[in-house]
């Protein structure tokens, strides 16, 4: 699986592992397979610093809070989707990315 670049306070790494769902449950008391359309600030936040404990675990969600503003939010949420897309399984446990490459579909 590899890690998704991000621009924000400086060049990170969003990765959606198995650590980082639990991670976002622990914080939110959601799973992250069910969550659907009920999707907070707060989850947002969170989701978005759990994609990032890989590469830091010093960070905090106040750490994280404080890289998203207005001006980026809609570019840290198509990173998000970007990530999910890729790396989260689907029921048959193809990412997105595999399950349109199998159906015959271009990948992004």
């Amino acid at each position: 699986m590899k890690p998704i670049t991000i621009e924000l306070d400086k060049e990170r790494s969003l990765l959606l592992d198995l650590n980082a769902m639990a991670e976002f449950e622990d914080v939110t008391g959601k799973n992250l397979f069910q969550i659907g359309s009920n999707f907070s600030a707060k989850d947002f936040r969170a989701l978005l610093w759990a994609c990032m404990l890989h590469e830091d675990e010093e960070l905090t969600l106040k750490d994280v809070g404080q890289m998203i503003h207005p001006g980026n939010m809609e570019y840290i949420q198509n990173k998000i989707t970007e990530v999910y897309d890729k790396q989260m399984p689907d029921s048959e446990g193809k990412t997105a990315k595999n399950a349109k490459r199998a159906a015959g579909q271009q990948s992004s």
